[in-house]
């Protein structure tokens, strides 16, 4: 990235429109259209689906970041309910081996959020301090 780029972090969550069983090919496309667009445009992050709801954190420009989310992902019809959690400047990426990390629901991420109080996995929940410890947690899986 060039000298006078400006990173961003940008999180939000949303809603599956699909029902559970018919979500796994909405997954794979996802991931791989990410892979492509944020490999060829500097661009890295993660990506958590669990009880119908997505989590996502991106990083890279922040020209790049913003319009990718209100230009792309706040149109896609495969989800709803669409929130931007956090969109923040930071001085370098924290999933640099990644252009999308895929984290898969397991019990220990359910213990993550039982931890601190709730029952399920709900993005819609992470504020501020949660947020990054949710952050820092995906990049350790």
């Amino acid at each position: 990235m060039g000298m006078n780029t400006q990173l961003a972090r940008l999180c939000y969550a949303s809603k599956t429109v699909k029902d559970e069983d018919e979500i796994r090919q909405d997954l794979m496309d996802i991931l791989a259209e990410a892979v492509d667009f944020n490999g060829r445009h500097q661009v890295y992050g993660v990506l958590y689906y669990g009880n119908g709801k997505f989590f996502q954190c991106l990083e890279g420009s922040a020209e790049i970041v913003n319009t990718l989310f209100y230009e792309k992902i706040t149109k896609d019809p495969r989800h709803s309910d669409v929130v931007l959690l956090d969109l923040a400047d930071i001085d370098y990426v924290k999933f640099s081996r990644w252009s999308m990390k895929y984290a898969p629901y397991d019990k220990a991420m359910l213990r993550f959020f039982t931890d601190r109080g709730m029952a399920e996995f709900d993005p819609y929940s992470l504020q501020e301090q949660r947020l990054e410890d949710f952050v820092d947690y995906l990049l350790k899986i």
